[in-house]
């Protein structure tokens, strides 16, 4: 519980914390609060690189975006396949994400 010590367990990512009911984000089963996106179509994401995630999602638009996702819930990843589009909400995707860090180490308690 030190400052530090759990850095090694810690997965950054871009957490999910809304999704809009009928979305492309809702269809590709993404959950507020315990989903981290953790890459786009193979690219990595970075502190800071919220703006690379947007660029991606653009690039994929009318398409296929391949996420890796990390899930507190379940304490494990899974390939999620997401199809941005214009749809009848705002956004490609329906979700508002922000980069965010979790420790995942095994017994950590999770912090909002």
């Amino acid at each position: 519980m030190g400052a530090g010590s759990s850095s090694e367990h810690e997965i950054g990512g871009v957490r999910v914390f809304k999704v809009t009911p009928g979305s492309p984000a809702a269809e590709a089963g993404l959950e507020v609060f315990f989903d981290f996106i953790l890459a786009i179509n193979g690219t990595k994401l970075e502190p800071g690189e919220q703006s690379v995630f947007a660029a991606k999602i653009q690039e994929s638009e009318n398409g296929a975006a391949k996420l890796t996702v990390y899930s507190t819930r379940a304490n494990g990843t899974r390939e999620v396949t997401v199809m941005p589009r214009k749809w009848a909400g705002s956004g490609l995707l329906g979700a508002t994400v922000r980069y965010d860090v979790v420790d995942a180490a095994p017994g950590s308690a999770l912090r909002g």
